[in-house]
């Protein structure tokens, strides 16, 4: 069997590992919580509302439909920044389990994205819920949504193998890695329009990955249009790379983790 199909078909042999390790997460999460789930739609409503009554003036000339445009950029930044975070973090949670019973160390990073792709899931009410409320029309390339969504989701998953291979060994990453994720928040244009940026620095945005996504998703609900070939071409050479080069990080250092976790 062809290495890359044995990965795929040892994956699917430990689909019911991955399902309980998601199932745990999400139980851990709402324990003891009154609205459980509901928390995933009312934290980016209540955020949005705040951002929106500080910054829709400031913007109103050149975002339309704010609420709108600062939630999408929101809810794919906190999805990857959750997703990648606590896969960091996957291996050494789980450290006591994979020293007791063999499983592909691999799932335990990944598991984590699922869990916060549900998370996610459950936060794109709360953009239906600011369409309906502000009486925005979506266009019918709106139902392309879930491409942009895949997209963050396997990008997540190759930085989440690379960040979780390397954690074990450096914690120093853990807080390196939170600075990093404060610094890419201001660089992902999840509040303002990119037009505010000069020409000469706007490229920092423009080729930043997580604005690859957001700009994708928007492209397809405010502006109903098809993301163009460049736009299309940058967000798979992005997933690629993260995937190819987090699970090569990842299974260079396999054997190792076990001795540091």
């Amino acid at each position: 069997m062809e290495p890359d199909m044995k990965i795929f078909h040892e994956f699917y042999g430990y689909r019911e590992l991955l399902i309980e390790l998601v199932k745990r997460d999400l139980k851990k999460k709402y324990r003891r919580s009154s609205l459980g789930v509901i928390w995933s739609v009312l934290n980016p409503l209540l955020f949005m509302a705040i951002t929106t009554l500080i910054f829709s003036t400031m913007f109103r000339n050149q975002i339309e439909n704010f609420p709108v445009y600062f939630l999408i950029g929101q809810v794919v930044y906190a999805f990857f920044a959750e997703a990648t975070g606590l896969a960091q973090t996957g291996l050494i949670e789980n450290g006591s389990l994979i020293k007791k019973v063999y499983t592909p160390k691999y799932i335990f990073p990944v598991s984590k994205v699922f869990f916060s792709l549900i998370n996610m899931l459950f936060s794109l009410v709360a953009i239906l819920l600011i369409v309906v409320f502000t009486g925005f029309d979506l266009p019918l390339t709106s139902v392309l949504f879930f491409i942009p969504v895949f997209l963050v989701f396997v990008f997540s998953i190759g930085v989440g193998l690379f960040l979780s291979s390397l954690t074990v060994f450096y914690r120093d990453l853990l807080h390196i890695y939170g600075i990093l994720l404060s610094v890419l928040s201001f660089f992902s244009a999840t509040f303002y329009p990119i037009e505010i940026i000069p020409e000469t620095y706007r490229v920092i945005v423009e080729f930043n990955p997580i604005y690859v996504f957001i700009d994708y998703f928007r492209t397809l609900v405010l502006d109903g249009q098809l993301p163009d070939l460049r736009l299309n071409l940058l967000a798979v050479f992005y997933c690629l790379i993260s995937v190819v080069l987090g699970y090569k990080v990842f299974k260079k250092n396999e054997n190792k983790i076990v001795l540091f976790i």
